[in-house]
C-alpha cells in the first residue's frame, strides 16, 4: 500500500513540476533566474513533505474524493487562465495546489525519509528546468503558447481524475496478486509516451523553425 501512496506522489510531482516550468516560461527569466527560482520552489517542497511525514493523517478512505477535488480545481485554474488572463493567480494556486496535495500524499505514508524526499525534489527540480527549456522552442509553435499550456493541464486533470474513479477498486485488490507498481504500470508507461510525444514535437519545432 505505501509503494502504492509513493506512486501517486512521483506521478503527480512529476505532472505538477511540468506544470509550473511550463507557467515559468511567462516570466522571461533567464537560465540563471529560473534555476534560482526552481531551487527554492524544490526547498519548499522537501520542507513540505517532510512536515507531512511527521504527521500520520489517515485519509486513504477519502482520496478519491482528494483526487477529483484536484482535478476540479486544475481545470478551474485552467479557465481563469485561458478565459480570465489571469496568470499570476493560476501560476499561484497552481504551487499551492501542489504543496497541498504533495502533503496530503506524502501524510499517508506515516514515515519520514530523507532519501526519499530529496529523490523527489530532485525530479521536481529536474522537470521544471527541463519544461522551462522545452518552453523556449513551444513559444515558436503555431498554436498559441497558452493554448499549448491549457492542452497539457486537460490532460493532467484527465489523469487525476482517473486516479479518483479508480482509487477504490486499487485499494480493495489482493496485493499478494498484484504488486502497486504493477498497478501503476500502465499510468508510468502513459507518462512515458507523453514526454515522448513532446521531445518529438520540441524536434519537430526546431527542425521546422531552422529550415525557415
Amino acid at each position: 500500500m505505501l509503494d502504492l501512496i509513493f506512486g501517486y506522489l512521483l506521478i503527480t510531482t512529476i505532472l505538477f513540476s511540468a506544470n509550473i516550468g511550463l507557467f515559468s516560461a511567462n516570466f522571461k527569466f533567464n537560465n540563471i533566474k529560473s534555476s534560482l527560482l526552481f531551487l527554492v520552489l524544490g526547498i519548499l517542497f522537501i520542507i513540505d513533505i517532510s512536515v507531512a511525514g511527521i504527521f500520520s493523517i489517515n485519509l486513504l478512505d477519502y482520496l478519491t474524493y482528494i483526487f477529483l477535488i484536484i482535478s476540479i480545481i486544475i481545470y478551474i485554474i485552467l479557465v481563469i487562465y485561458l478565459k480570465l488572463d489571469k496568470f499570476d493567480v493560476s501560476i499561484t494556486v497552481t504551487v499551492i495546489l501542489f504543496y497541498v496535495s504533495s502533503f496530503l500524499l506524502a501524510s499517508q505514508l506515516n514515515q519520514s525519509s530523507i532519501f526519499y524526499g530529496l529523490l523527489l525534489t530532485l525530479i521536481s527540480i529536474i522537470i521544471m528546468i527541463l519544461a522551462f527549456q522545452s518552453s523556449k522552442l513551444l513559444m515558436y509553435a503555431k498554436r498559441p503558447y497558452n493554448m499549448i499550456i491549457g492542452e497539457y493541464m486537460s490532460l493532467m486533470g484527465i489523469l487525476i481524475f482517473l486516479f479518483g474513479l479508480t482509487n477504490i477498486s486499487i485499494m480493495q485488490l489482493d496485493y499478494e496478486m498484484f504488486s502497486s507498481f504493477l498497478i501503476l504500470t500502465p499510468t508510468y508507461q502513459l507518462i512515458y509516451v507523453v514526454i515522448a510525444i513532446v521531445m518529438i514535437l520540441i524536434v519537430g519545432l526546431y527542425w521546422n523553425d531552422k529550415n525557415n
